[in-house]
């Protein structure tokens, strides 16, 4: 009986034993576990801590990690590059203390203290101070505050970017501006002052010339005794070369007017069907010269404008007379006119030598001359369809100049407005 009470309790104190050993092993196993997952985390946080640094040194631009208490928690190489300091005078340094407290500066203070802890972010705060080491710069920042933790202490993540050198190229180019604008105002008041000269002295110009052309005139039709043949040749000359002058004068002054801001138009009613007829007979002798076919067509109900008919004579003429000039022998030019809503609509086209895609931007340039065979052996200002073009629009209306490029033709078409939407 003893023996099997012996037993029976040395069973029990196994048991025991086994028990606690199975605890124990339990909880060794936890210990195991717990410490590695706290290996893991710290090398999870070792490595995003390795992580965030090599993003930080990737990035040229200089940037700085503080704790909560503005100490210095880590800077990326390209601070201690552009701000020619160490690591050992940085990293848990203040601040406001780094490079013999150079970094103490007010609007700097202003981000960190003031602003920031009411905001969790700030871009584009800039700041100008002049370093001891590196001289005066000009720095935009960009600051971050960051949580490390949920209820743990906050980092603050403060970007800084050198904008000196761009402040100085923008003040340049600020400067330069100005100093084109003054310029282009300068060049205006010249031009101005160029063309209100030329417009006073439109009449001392064009009288002594009237004079010429007038006693040339007296003088070919014989008023005050015959001429030989010889005599009335050359007197021919005179008042032909005369009436050129006359012409060129006269494009140049308009111009001048136009541009001084002193052409006025003289409206009146005017009747374009005869109008149109009648400047086609003007150039009826040039185009026989040159043994050119000149079409019309001219629509019957052509109704009366409200313009300045000296100007629109003019501006026919000098389409209709450019499009024979730069036709050759044989060719064919031509002219449409009809009524389009509440304006008529006018063509002047030709087979001539046309204009270079290149040249349609530049016809409309004061004295600017297409270099073609017929510009070489012609004469003119080039003014011809500029100053079409501009009176034209003192009667409110819209002017083009179209080709298809060299030696395929030229069409101009213009607009006058029935009742002229501005009168100048």
């Amino acid at each position: 009986m003893k023996n099997k009470n012996k037993k029976l309790l040395k069973g029990k104190l196994q048991n025991k034993v086994e028990i606690r050993t199975a605890a124990e092993r339990m909880i060794i196993k936890q210990l195991h576990q717990e410490i590695e997952q706290r290996k893991d985390t710290e090398r999870i946080a070792q490595d995003a801590l390795n992580y965030a640094e090599s993003i930080i040194n990737t990035v040229r631009e200089p940037l700085i990690a503080l704790d909560q208490d503005l100490r210095v928690v880590s800077v990326s190489r390209s601070f201690y590059s552009v701000f020619k300091v160490k690591p050992e005078e940085t990293v848990g340094q203040l601040i406001y203390d780094l490079g013999n407290k150079q970094w103490n500066i007010p609007k700097l203070r202003e981000l960190l203290e003031t602003i920031l802890p009411k905001k969790t972010t700030f871009d584009n705060y800039e700041v100008e101070h002049n370093f001891a080491t590196i001289g005066r710069r000009i720095m935009l920042l960009n600051a971050r505050q960051i949580e490390r933790g949920r209820g743990k202490e906050h980092i603050i993540l403060l970007a800084i970017e050198d904008i000196t050198e761009r402040k100085e190229i923008e003040k340049g180019l600020e400067k330069a501006h100005e100093e084109l604008q003054e310029l282009a105002a300068e060049l205006k008041r010249t031009t101005r002052a160029k063309s209100e000269f030329l417009a006073n002295m439109s009449h001392e110009l064009r009288t002594p010339l009237n004079s010429i052309n007038g006693f040339s005139e007296i003088l070919y039709d014989e008023t005050f005794g015959s001429l030989n043949e010889k005599q009335k040749k050359y007197v021919d000359y005179v008042l032909t070369s005369g009436k050129h002058l006359l012409l060129l004068i006269n494009q140049i002054l308009d111009m001048a007017k136009v541009e001084a801001g002193k052409m006025k138009l003289a409206l009146s009613s005017l009747p374009m069907k005869s109008l149109l007829n009648e400047i086609s007979l003007l150039v009826a002798d040039m185009v026989s010269k040159k043994k050119l076919h000149m079409l019309l067509e001219i629509a019957e109900d052509l109704p009366n404008i409200e313009g300045d008919e000296l100007k629109v004579k003019e501006i026919l003429y000098n389409l209709l007379s450019n499009a024979v000039k730069f036709t050759s022998e044989g060719g064919k030019i031509g002219m449409r006119a009809k009524k389009v809503d509440s304006e008529i609509k006018i063509v002047v086209w030709d087979t001539g030598v046309g204009i270079a895609s290149e040249n349609i931007g530049k016809i409309f340039e004061g004295f600017f001359r297409v270099d073609t065979p017929y510009s070489r052996v012609t004469e003119g200002t080039g003014l011809g369809l500029p100053l079409s073009k501009k009176l034209v629009e003192l009667h409110g209306g819209k002017f083009s100049v179209e080709s298809d490029g060299l030696n395929k033709g030229t069409l101009v078409w213009f607009t006058l407005p029935i009742i002229p939407r501005k009168v100048v």
